[in-house]
């Protein structure tokens, strides 16, 4: 009887490493094949002059810089940004054609000028900025809140 009880109990202890074994493998693939994408205000030391397409000169103090700090490429990557309120702010220097991106390596940083269209936008400093992406996890979300500092305007 005692013997029986050692093998069942052996057998069990099998059965649940290889059942680990397996959730580990599962979850290391996973993580292998994620881009991590995020966005973030960076501050340029100098206002950027940017040339917009209609050959108007304007200065931007800040950049909206995308981000893919994950191991894997991001691709198709979608960028919708929105107020308080959830209006969508239009950046001036980011053409409709312009987003989705084909594709952020791992490491990848992607600066868009931060130009406002609305005058509205232009002093604000809280906004969300939906990111969306595919890896080799499928399709992605990220909802983030933003928050932009002082400028010399």
């Amino acid at each position: 009887m005692s013997e029986w009880i050692s093998t069942v109990i052996a057998l069990s202890a099998l059965g649940l490493s290889a059942v680990t074994a397996y959730t580990q493998h599962r979850n290391r693939k996973k993580e292998i094949l994620a881009a991590r994408v995020t966005a973030y205000f960076h501050r340029t030391s100098e206002f950027a002059k940017i040339k917009l397409p209609d050959g108007t000169l304007r200065q931007a103090g800040y950049h909206l810089v995308i981000w893919n700090h994950g191991p894997a490429p991001a691709e198709n990557v979608e960028l919708e940004v929105k107020d308080r309120e959830g209006v969508g702010v239009t950046l001036a220097d980011c053409p409709d054609d312009e987003f989705p991106l084909e594709r952020i390596d791992a490491s990848g940083r992607y600066p868009i000028p931060w130009l406002p269209v609305a005058d509205a936008h232009r002093g604000a400093r809280r906004f969300t900025v939906v990111l969306r992406w595919q890896d080799g996890n499928g399709r992605q979300e990220r909802v983030l809140p933003i928050r932009r500092g002082e400028t010399n305007s």
